[in-house]
């Protein structure tokens, strides 16, 4: 009876053992995890574009250019923190938003068309707010929306389906590549000429508070 306690408790040990020596390999031996602000060579002018949305101060020292998927969980907080900075520090940022649909979500360039459509219109945000509110809607509730924003309902349904908005769409997209984008939401923040990538709303608020605590 004793040999067979003995013999388990060496055998637990060593898969204790052999537990520990593989968590230790796959822990020194992962890729390193990109910071979530990353300094960039980047100006803003490479990231603006005529008639693309935006708010806040235009003239504000603090500028973030969002990329973003209107089918994205992360994406729709993000845009609750960002409007919450706009709130605390009003009249001190400029905002400005572009497209960034993955292929992962089926109906975000959808999405992005239809808030597209509601820009020519100018109620590109209150369509974005509304996107986010519930973000698994179907065509017939995004008409829904554009209906409850009095929209021209004709002019909405040709625009979501014109080149141009598609294109707009494909022009966000390819900026956002170009420049490294490849999750969403990625912010470019601009304090003056010098620019950052920052990767998700939490590092963005703490570099927020750090640039206006340090004014």
């Amino acid at each position: 009876m004793k040999s067979e306690t003995r013999f388990l408790l060496i055998m637990l040990g060593l898969v204790l053992f052999l537990g520990v020596g593989l968590a230790a390999l796959n822990y020194y031996t992962r890729p390193p995890k990109p910071p979530a602000v990353q300094q960039t060579e980047i100006k803003l002018s490479d990231l603006l574009a005529p008639g693309r949305p935006e708010k806040g101060n235009p003239n504000a020292k603090v500028v973030i250019v969002e990329f973003t998927d209107l089918q994205c969980p992360s994406c729709r907080r993000g845009s609750e923190a960002v409007e919450q900075l706009m709130l605390q520090y009003e009249g001190k940022i400029r905002l400005i938003c572009r497209h960034y649909p993955l292929d992962i979500h089926d109906r975000a360039r959808l999405y992005a068309q239809a808030a597209e459509a509601a820009h020519r219109q100018g109620k590109f945000w209150e369509m974005k707010a509304l996107i986010f509110s519930e973000q698994n809607v179907s065509p017939k509730r995004l008409e829904e929306f554009a209906q409850s924003l009095g929209l021209n309902m004709e002019q909405f349904r040709k625009d979501m389906k014109s080149p141009e908005v598609i294109q707009a769409v494909e022009e966000d997209l390819a900026t956002g590549r170009r420049f490294g984008v490849s999750s969403t939401p990625t912010y470019f923040l601009f304090v003056g000429e010098k620019g950052q990538m920052v990767q998700g709303n939490t590092a963005l608020v703490a570099e927020i508070q750090r640039v206006m605590e340090g004014e």
